[in-house]
């Protein structure tokens, strides 16, 4: 089974809500809600990769605060299963307007919106620890 290392930014509004976005169709997990980042490249620090993956994804500058945690998941009823480790990293947008390149649309929710939303199945770990560390 493939298996991916992805980076996600845990972008924070004045309010304290988090930046999410819904994944486009014809990929694996469409239509499910997500952190937003992506793989991390050879070479790269998980950092790095973030701070490409905002730019390149929303086209986006963000500053990288501090680590918040990691989720590991299998999918294993996709076309084509794999597991992911996915780290989490809370972050603060200094440029940009967070314009959608790939996904089909986007907000910015408290974790008690968040739960009420279809995410994918990796992110959710993460949303628990948005509200363990306070940081929504």
């Amino acid at each position: 089974m493939k298996h991916i290392e992805v980076v996600c930014a845990l972008i924070q509004s004045k309010e304290g809500k988090i930046f999410c976005c819904k994944r486009g169709p014809g990929r694996a997990l469409a239509n499910k809600w997500e952190f937003p980042g992506g793989k991390i490249e050879q070479n790269e620090t998980k950092e790095e990769a973030l701070i490409r993956e905002i730019k390149e994804e929303l086209k986006s500058d963000i500053e990288v605060i501090k680590y918040i945690g990691v989720s590991n998941h299998e999918y294993l009823d996709l076309e084509k299963p794999f597991s992911i480790t996915m780290y989490a990293y809370l972050c603060k947008l200094i440029n940009g307007n967070l314009e959608l390149t790939e996904h089909i649309d986007s907000c910015y929710a408290s974790v008690e919106e968040m739960r009420l939303m279809d995410f994918a199945a990796a992110d959710v770990p993460i949303i628990n620890m948005i509200e363990e560390k306070m940081v929504s």
